[in-house]
This record gives C-alpha cells, sequence and structure tokens, in this order.
C-alpha cells in the first residue's frame, strides 16, 4: 500500500515532498488551497478502492473466459451486502 500511497500522491502533486497520502491531503487543501474535489482520496478510502480493483483487474476479469467461476466472497474486497436488495454495494469511508 506503501507504493500505491506514493504512486497516488504523486498523480496529485508532482512537486511533493511528503508520500504520506493523509499528509499531501492537507497540504494541497489547507497551504496549496486546493478544490477538495482535486486532492486524493484518504488512506481508508483509497484502501476500499484499491481492493475492489484488485477483485475486479484479479478475480473477475482474471477468470473471464471460465464457463462457472469461483470468485471469493466482495465482502472481503471492499464491498458491502446491502440489506434492501441483497446487491453489493462499494464500502465508503
Amino acid at each position: 500500500m506503501e507504493l500505491i500511497e506514493a504512486f497516488v500522491v504523486v498523480m496529485y502533486d508532482r512537486t511533493t515532498t511528503t508520500f504520506d497520502i493523509n499528509e499531501s491531503r492537507l497540504e494541497l487543501f489547507a497551504r496549496k488551497q486546493r478544490q477538495y474535489d482535486t486532492i486524493p482520496p484518504n488512506r481508508a478510502a483509497l484502501l476500499e478502492h484499491t481492493k475492489r480493483a484488485t477483485y475486479q483487474g484479479g478475480h473477475v476479469w482474471g477468470q473471464a473466459v471460465i464457463q462457472n467461476q469461483h470468485l471469493p466472497s466482495p465482502g472481503d474486497w471492499g464491498w458491502v451486502k446491502e440489506n434492501a436488495d441483497g446487491m453489493w454495494i462499494p464500502h465508503w469511508t
């Protein structure tokens, strides 16, 4: 996660001196006056997004040509089951 975090920080601010995503958010928002929608996600949100991307790319697309896929539970990969209709939705932080 440290490498992913550093990569995302550099995507949002290539002149940064910190690679901690939460510190970078503070620097971009408070000190550099960036709009809220132009700063990176916080560490918890990035972790959940990374889990969902790994599930989609590594598990779902990795078995795309298999007729009967055997997928792990999305609940372990950044999703939660919605009570009303049982659909899987992203775990928001």
